[in-house]
């Protein structure tokens, strides 16, 4: 009598990254080859594995596998058979391949929208002068071929604008750790031509009270240039490495962590027209992979 046929994905050979952040703790690096070997039980004779970025399947009973790119999350699935008896099982388990994303994809991504809330919502567009701005969710010709992107207008007297997400949406903020850098990246058009004047991840004070008061952790210094925003899509990245957070103390930070940072954005210029078109999308923030 034939035993059950149980597949299983063997990792215990793969040194993966530790970080909490990532699925059960299973990190690889953009470029790490590993083997993924088959511990299934019950005598299989056929294997097949897949993956959900659309990397090649493969048919050997163990799978050796790289990403040649930081391609975020992916799902193996191994499917196993035994051709005595046409029996068949599947396991499967995710992988995280390059640094976590940090920021949440329903606001920043744009794409990924919740039934529980509006993206919109989330974000805070400012001026401080007598013109206006307003926010809308543009749903057409997204960047980098997605469907959704963020639309600023404001009007010809805005003088200047600011768009951010603390005001309204706190609990999609994330937290930075002392002496770490991280990169972030994001895309953004206009309806004409101009430079931005600052971005940065920015950070509200840990303590209350929280509005008003930023830490100094800014990408924007005189040894970056300015983003010039073009009326194609274009993307922009930026390093940046924070302090040693527990030396502000008195400034809220006696853990080394800013625990409410988030993308900043300001601009101010004249325009050539009545208002000013700005649209961003697929922001992203994500610790530097060390080689």
């Amino acid at each position: 009598m034939l035993d059950e046929l149980v597949a299983e994905i063997d990792v215990s050979g793969i040194n993966f990254i530790t970080d909490l952040n990532s699925i059960d703790g299973r990190r690889i690096k953009a470029g790490q080859s590993i083997t993924l070997s088959d511990g299934s039980e019950g005598e299989p004779d056929g294997w097949e594995w897949t993956f959900s970025d659309g990397t090649q399947a493969i048919t050997t009973q163990d799978a050796t596998v790289s990403w040649p790119e930081a391609v975020g999350q992916v799902t193996v699935t191994l499917v196993v058979t035994r051709s005595e008896d046409g029996a068949s099982a599947t396991d499967e388990l995710v992988i995280q391949v390059g640094p976590v994303e940090m920021l949440n994809r329903a606001v920043y991504g744009l794409e990924d929208q919740d039934a529980e809330f509006a993206a919109i919502d989330k974000w805070f567009a400012w001026t401080p002068n007598d013109g206006a701005v307003s926010l809308a969710l543009e749903t057409a010709e997204g960047a980098n071929g997605t469907a959704q992107s963020l639309k600023l207008t404001a009007s010809s007297d805005y003088g200047e604008f600011q768009l951010r997400p603390h005001e309204n949406g706190p609990e999609f903020l994330v937290s930075l750790e002392s002496n770490t850098t991280y990169v972030f990246s994001f895309y953004m058009k206009g309806s004409e031509a101009l430079t931005l004047s600052e971005v940065s991840i920015l950070n509200v004070k840990n303590e209350e009270p929280a509005e008003g008061w930023y830490t100094p952790l800014w990408t924007g210094d005189a040894a970056i240039q300015d983003p010039d925003v073009t009326t194609s899509w274009k993307r922009f990245t930026y390093e940046f490495t924070t302090a040693d957070l527990a030396t502000f103390t008195d400034a809220g930070y006696a853990d080394g962590t800013a625990d409410n940072a988030g993308p900043f954005f300001k601009h101010f210029a004249a325009l050539s027209g009545s208002e000013l078109a700005v649209w961003i999308d697929e922001m992203s923030l994500k610790e530097k992979e060390q080689n």
